[in-house]
């Protein structure tokens, strides 16, 4: 993920609550922090005002609370002097849609009525809400040196969509993979504050998100905990402290606890490594352990030559896939890492051509037809997945033995992709009514890293129309094209548990999606045979006469 700082310069977030500022506030955080992990300027709110009413007091601290500086110093306030210590921003946020109702119901009492369109828990999980759900919050009021203050409150802040998006960042903590070769990011959103390290440190030691913990493990022991509640950060170096349960771990173990929290700590602003010690004794561990996987590589295309590198003019197709197409007029690819196998799907079948020595043979895994996505993972297996959603998921590994994997689905399977890591595997499902969903699937696999199952996991709801096609975007997003009730074709982003970003619509309709060389950019085919591509938000048309894509894996 890349390091970034955000300034904002905020709208009025509840009316009449808090004005736009004229200048930057910048502040230094608690003492623990030192000048390079100071908090950064969102916009500063306004405090209560003199002989507010009771609804002003709420009003106004519901507004404050969308400004994490100084542990939400200006919303605190608001509150009564013995209520301000115990109150717990941290606990949740509300990501609110449309203008709060206020009621006084009764002198002490004021109620707000909003519509939550998602919510964030303690730990930075993040729960779209499928349909707009209300909430009513209870606010107890009471004087206080005969100005109102609220005296108990729920333990949440409330935000729009838009301040959201600048005050939270998107922070991937990492797990094992089932093989403890690869990590696995599982994203949690936190304002970046000096207390960013130790959530996301303690998010890892709380575990997994619920959907993805069947396919992900954790080297550090169960039960571990921080010594002290901060994690610091000295001379760029993020300083974790663990508890005496942290010593259960054997030596490998803490290869990858190591590296887990160094994926999860690294990522911020100001931190380019990690000590860790136990009860204060400093552990020197040797490197070795897990990194996440990423997913550039080079795309090759098919065209009526052969398969070819799409971006190599004049290049000699694969060995032995001009006749493959003359023989099998394939429809879809799948290429290995190295070339050496290419998987293709035609009218008869899931076929295999291998070049061995001097030598091509092309050998048929199965009679599976009407095949939507045919992809190797991180293992070297092949899977194959059919259009119709009830049928299993074929898997075929590297001595050709097809496994079948249930699907719990029924009606359409459109599109499908498997992450990096070989863990998570997002397909596109349209059910018998005609509604669409997005799937973000867990693969159990055992002690070989065979696949055994294909869990159903995180249900993400497409925005604008039916998803045809979709890509793994980094380790911890994706990007999806959605066919309009008008029939054109949008390309969004949606992160793995997170909000939505639109990105430029194609020139044309497409049919398939993959990642390029760089992270922001992709290839799109469309149905006339062209490759686009997206990159420095814009598209530009770069091979024409393709009939599939796949990049090398």
């Amino acid at each position: 993920m890349m390091k970034k700082a955000f300034v904002l310069i905020a709208t009025l977030v509840l009316a009449g609550c808090a004005s736009i500022p004229t200048q930057l506030d910048i502040q230094t955080g608690p003492d623990i922090a030192p000048e390079a992990q100071q908090e950064f300027a969102y916009y500063t709110p306004s405090g209560p005002s003199l002989n507010a009413t009771s609804q002003e007091i709420v009003s106004g601290f519901l507004a404050a609370g969308t400004s994490p500086l100084n542990d939400y110093a200006v919303a605190r306030e608001f509150l009564s002097e013995d209520f301000a210590q115990r109150w717990n921003p941290e606990n949740q946020t509300v990501i609110r849609a449309g203008a709060p109702v206020f009621r006084q119901a009764g002198e002490s009492l004021v109620v707000v009525e909003l519509r939550a369109g998602a919510r964030i828990d303690d730990q930075g999980r993040y729960e779209d809400s499928v349909e707009l759900s209300t909430t009513n919050l209870r606010f107890m009021v009471a004087l206080q040196d005969g100005q109102w203050r609220i005296s108990s409150a729920p333990n949440l802040t409330v935000v729009t969509p838009p301040v959201f998006s600048v005050v939270f960042n998107a922070f991937p903590v990492y797990f094992l993979d089932s093989s403890m070769e690869s990590l696995v990011p599982d994203l949690r959103w936190f304002p970046t504050k000096t207390s960013t390290p130790t959530r996301l440190v303690n998010a890892l030691l709380a575990g997994p998100s619920a959907w993805l913990s069947s396919g992900v493990r954790s080297a550090i022991p169960e039960g571990t905990q921080l010594t002290i509640s901060a994690v610091r950060i000295l001379d760029r170096s993020a300083q974790v402290d663990l508890d005496s349960d942290a010593l259960a771990a054997g030596q490998q173990d803490r290869r990858n606890m190591l590296g887990q929290l160094r994926s999860t700590l690294t990522q911020l602003p100001g931190v380019d490594d990690i000590s860790l010690s136990v009860n204060g004794a400093f552990q020197d561990i040797a490197p070795g352990g897990a990194e996440p996987k990423d997913e550039m590589s080079i795309s090759y295309v098919l065209k009526p030559t052969g398969v070819e590198p799409l971006t190599s003019i004049g290049s000699m197709p694969l060995s032995g896939t001009q006749a493959m197409v003359t023989n099998y007029s394939p429809k879809l690819i799948a290429i290995t890492d190295n070339g050496d196998q290419v998987a293709f799907t035609s009218a008869d079948g899931v076929f295999e051509l291998t070049n061995q020595s001097l030598r091509v043979e092309v050998t048929k895994l199965s009679s599976l037809i009407d095949v939507v996505a045919l992809e190797y993972d991180a293992t070297g297996s092949l899977w194959a997945f059919p259009a119709d959603a009830s049928l299993p998921v074929e898997v075929y590994d590297q001595t050709t033995v097809v496994r079948t994997l249930a699907s719990p689905f029924l009606g359409l399977r459109l599109a499908a992709a498997i992450a990096p890591e070989g863990t998570r595997v997002i397909q596109s499902i349209q059910t018998e009514d005609a509604e669409s969903f997005l799937d973000v699937g867990v693969v159990l696999r055992d002690a070989n890293s065979i696949p055994l199952a294909l869990n159903q996991g995180l249900r993400i709801q497409p925005v604008l129309g039916t998803p045809i096609a979709v890509a793994w975007q980094e380790q911890a997003s994706m990007r999806v094209l959605e066919r309009t009730a008008s029939g054109l074709t949008a390309l969004s982003e949606y992160s793995i548990s997170g909000p939505r970003t639109q990105l430029p619509m194609p020139p044309t309709a497409g049919i398939e999606l993959h990642a390029a060389a760089s992270s922001a950019s992709n290839y799109m085919l469309s149905e006339f045979g062209e490759v686009w591509l997206f990159s420095a938000n814009s598209w530009r048309r770069i091979a024409t006469g393709v009939s599939s894509i796949s990049p090398l894996r």
